[in-house]
């Protein structure tokens, strides 16, 4: 990638903050619950960021977490914390060489109440865009398949940015129906769709930086 490309907006910088901005909402979200369970505490590790009977028979299963410190409002407030130091940490830091420790708040976020999605969301996230930011992303005569997945990057990052309110209104409509296809948004919105962006992503950088060389070009 070239130091002009790392400067400017590109699809690459953009996905990798709204990935970990989206992520860090999610965080945000267990952290409110968990003090608004102030005053309980957990036996164990596991505990449940929003206070269900069952689980099992809520399509979020109570937004499961791990945390080191077993009262809720201490998690809570650690976890809040941390999510909005990771919304400031991408969006004005990404550029700089600190961005290299974003990846270890998002440990402290697993650690301290976070859950288990916004941790590999923003993990993955911020290691791709370190490591993607190191290296070449020419591409040689892309083929029909690449400019496809390329052209589709705007329309997965949209439809993450919709997804969000909408499985949470879909669930309080339809909780039932939401419980039953949990499992397989679970795999396809919280898995798939943000390493599909990232790919997508990188293709799409790839091709227009490819084209923009050779539209400057001198010709000889």
């Amino acid at each position: 990638m070239s130091k002009y490309g790392l400067k400017t907006c590109n699809p690459i910088k953009v996905s990798t903050v709204v990935l970990i901005t989206y992520s860090a909402i999610i965080g945000i979200i267990h952290g409110i619950g968990e003090i608004l369970q102030a005053g309980s505490t957990s036996n164990s590790n596991l505990i449940y960021a929003i206070h269900v009977a069952d689980p099992d028979q809520i399509w979020h299963a109570g937004l499961p977490a791990f945390s080191l410190i077993p009262d809720f409002l201490i998690s809570g407030i650690i976890t809040v914390l941390i999510s909005i130091a990771i919304i400031v940490f991408a969006n004005l830091l990404i550029e700089s060489n600190y961005f290299k420790f974003l990846p270890l708040f998002f440990v402290l976020l697993f650690l301290f109440g976070g859950g288990f999605v916004p941790p590999f969301i923003g993990i993955i996230s911020s290691i791709y865009y370190i490591i993607v930011g190191k290296s070449s992303l020419n591409i040689e005569q892309p083929s029909f398949l690449r400019k496809l997945i390329a052209k589709l990057w705007i329309f997965l990052i949209s439809f993450l940015i919709l997804w969000f309110p909408s499985s949470w209104i879909i669930g309080w409509i339809f909780p039932a129906f939401r419980l039953q296809i949990s499992s397989a948004t679970f795999i396809m919105f919280d898995i798939i769709l943000p390493i599909s962006i990232l790919v997508a992503a990188k293709l799409k950088f790839g091709i227009v930086d490819l084209y923009k060389h050779e539209r400057f070009e001198p010709s000889i």
